[in-house]
Parts: structure tokens; C-alpha cells; sequence
């Protein structure tokens, strides 16, 4: 068997291995049955619901109900109430939902792909390659990605920045920055474990030591940088659009935004509603991807597969 079919072997065990205990934990399938909840309901309303809404009441955009005085509370008509704009809190979030989801996932996903990826390169060749990876990272980490976006959405490209590209860029630069700082920090250190040291004396290769005993270690902290990923794709979005430099209308970001900058105009406070609402969706959103970082270390540390047998 050549070197090479060997590497294809171990990294098909490896991805057996981890999709097997992954699956078999508890909090591992909640986090993600909450993000694919939120994707079928991304995907079905301007499918299913949006059509079946009179527009002239319940588009996310232009909508006003002229029966009501805005902002409202929750009610009838009105689920969770409408903005001081007369726009429907539901729909907004609703409408909001696709574009938000797919951006936070595409962030956290390159997110984790990215700091794995450079953590796991930096313990397996060290010397030069772990040198210049770590000067690189250093140097994303001095420009934060929001004010990454911003730069970027200042110019012409601002119309065609979608929620795909939006979380391919932003996801690149958390986890070359500041993900992959901590995940190298963690692979060099399971690289220093005696365990690892026993490993080479068995005759584990460069290879094999990576995709068997590092790559389970920078699990957890590639998943807790997802949900990091995700919520501060989504804040930076929101500005972003708030400032018209994306080609996105509605997320879950901009009603918040709007509803604290467009108060009551009869009594001037915060509609409670419009603000609460997307952020309670936003952070069972991110507590989805908690969990999967939680279920990722309880798979990752044999302490926690000891104890849930038990």
C-alpha cells in the first residue's frame, strides 16, 4: 500500500471515528437539529409563507398596517408586534432569516476550516512553515474582521457583496487571526504531550499523529470559534447593511438596528419587542452552535466518553 493510500485511509477512519461519537451525542444533535430548524424555516417562507401574506401589510421592507398604531406589542395580526416604521416584526425576521443563515453558516464554517487547518499545519511541520503561519496570523489579528468589512464594502464592491461572500471573507479572516492563534497554541501543545512522544516510538507518522491525536483536540475550540464566527458575522452585517455596503436589505441585525434608532415617536423609548425578538432568535441561533462545541469536547476527551458509559 502506497504512502498515499494510507493518508486516504486514515483520514477516512478519522472522519468514521468522529462522525460516529459525534452523532451519538446528545448535545452534539440538538445544536445542529436547531440550525438545520433554522434553515428549513429560512428556505421555506419566501417559498411557502411570503406568498400567502398580503405584501402591503407584511413585506419586511414596505410594509405598514394602517389599523395599528406603530410601534405595537405583540397581538393578534401581529405575532411580535410591529417597528415604529409599521413594518411586522415576524415577517422581518422571517425574511431576515435566509440571508443571516447562510452568511453565519458560510462564516463559521471557514472559520473553523481555517484556524483547523493552520493549527494542525503549524504542528505538523514546525521549523519555517509554523514561523511564517504564525506571523501571518499575528498580522490578521491587528485588523479586526468588522473593520475588515467595512473597508472593503466602501468602495465599488459594496452592491455585490452577498451572504456568501460576506461569510467567506469575513470567516477567513477570524480564522486566520485570532482562531488560528489559539488552535496552533493548542496543537503545539498536544504535539509537546508524552503521549504523543509514545505514539512515535509505536511508529506513528507525521500523519498519522495528526489526524488521530491532534485533529480530535482543536475540535472544541474550532466549534466555540464557529459560534464566535457566527455572532460577530452577524452583528458586522448588520452594520455594514445599516451603512448600505452590502447587497443585503433584511437580517436579523437590522431590525435591531432600526429598532433602537427609530424609537416611538409619541413617547420616544425602545420598542421592547422589535429588539428582543431577533435577539432571542439570534442567540438560540449561536446557542446551537454551543452545543455542538460542547458535544465536540465531550467526544474529544476521553474523560467525558468515560463518564457518559458510566
Amino acid at each position: 500500500m502506497t504512502e498515499r493510500n494510507i493518508r486516504i485511509r486514515l483520514i477516512q477512519q478519522a472522519i468514521g471515528d468522529t462522525a460516529r461519537h459525534f452523532f451519538g451525542n446528545r448535545l452534539a444533535v440538538i445544536g445542529v437539529s436547531i440550525i438545520v430548524l433554522y434553515g428549513v424555516a429560512a428556505f421555506a417562507y419566501p417559498i411557502i409563507i411570503e406568498p400567502g401574506l398580503p405584501s402591503g401589510v407584511y413585506d419586511p421592507v414596505t410594509g405598514f398596517d394602517p389599523d395599528v398604531i406603530h410601534p405595537s406589542a405583540p397581538g393578534p395580526g401581529h405575532v411580535l408586534g410591529t417597528d415604529s416604521l409599521g413594518r411586522d416584526v415576524m415577517a422581518q425576521i422571517l425574511a431576515g432569516a435566509r440571508p443571516t443563515w447562510i452568511l453565519s453558516v458560510v462564516a463559521a464554517l471557514m472559520t473553523a476550516a481555517t484556524a483547523t487547518l493552520i493549527g494542525a499545519a503549524s504542528a505538523a511541520f514546525r521549523g519555517l512553515v509554523d514561523a511564517t503561519l504564525a506571523r501571518i496570523s499575528d498580522a490578521f489579528l491587528l485588523l479586526p474582521a468588522p473593520i475588515f468589512m467595512l473597508l472593503i464594502g466602501s468602495g465599488d464592491l459594496s452592491q455585490r457583496i452577498g451572504p456568501i461572500s460576506f461569510g467567506l471573507i469575513y470567516g477567513l479572516i477570524t480564522g486566520v487571526g485570532a482562531g488560528a492563534i489559539v488552535l496552533r497554541a493548542q496543537a503545539l501543545k498536544v504535539m509537546a504531550s508524552p503521549f504523543i512522544d509514545a505514539a512515535r516510538v509505536a511508529g506513528s507518522n507525521r500523519w498519522r499523529l495528526v489526524l488521530r491525536h491532534v485533529l480530535p483536540h482543536l475540535y472544541p475550540l474550532a466549534a466555540l470559534y464557529m459560534m464566535l464566527a457566527v455572532v460577530g458575522a452577524v452583528v458586522a452585517d448588520a452594520f455594514a447593511t445599516w451603512l448600505g455596503q452590502t447587497g443585503t436589505r433584511v437580517n436579523w441585525g437590522t431590525v435591531v438596528y432600526y429598532g433602537i434608532n427609530f424609537p416611538s415617536p409619541i413617547t420616544g423609548e425602545i420598542a421592547w419587542n422589535v429588539v428582543l425578538a431577533p435577539s432571542l432568535v439570534l442567540s438560540v441561533f449561536a446557542a446551537g452552535f454551543y452545543l455542538i462545541s460542547v458535544g465536540l469536547r465531550d467526544i474529544a476527551d476521553p474523560r467525558y466518553r468515560a463518564a457518559a458509559r458510566e
